[in-house]
């Protein structure tokens, strides 16, 4: 299994699973952020940058697969960031500031379970 480097905010590279195990579902899942990649563990550089590219273009240009949140006083949205990227829609420019607080918890080392089925697969979706 291919193995995807991210940096932290320290600027200490650490290895994780392209493909992990979600601990609470068990689904197999895509860990790509491409604010953390460096490039995927065995590759060249153009290897690498080519099929995280082609991830990356995945998740931010399909739609279907997205959620918008209309941010408004007061409110508060939580997700699982070991199962969604977080980007900010460039769409604020002239209006009110926000403000965000960011609460992430200590989880778990990512790891792959070579036995865990696909969202898909698991809920029957898929022949």
């Amino acid at each position: 299994m291919a193995s995807l480097i991210t940096i932290n905010t320290a600027h200490v590279e650490r290895v994780h699973p392209l493909v992990r195990t979600h601990p609470a579902t068990g689904w197999k899942t895509l860990f790509a952020n491409r604010a953390f990649l460096i490039g995927i563990e065995g590759l060249d550089p153009d290897e690498s940058d080519a099929i995280l590219g082609h991830i990356l273009s995945v998740y931010e240009r399909s739609t279907d697969i997205q959620v918008r949140f209309a941010w408004t006083p007061g409110t508060s949205v939580i997700w699982d960031n070991r199962s969604t990227i977080h980007t900010v829609a460039i769409n604020w420019e002239g209006q009110n500031k926000r403000h965000g607080t960011r609460v992430a918890s200590l989880a778990e080392r990512p790891f792959f379970n070579p036995m865990s089925k696909s969202r898909r697969e698991a809920l029957g979706l898929d022949p």
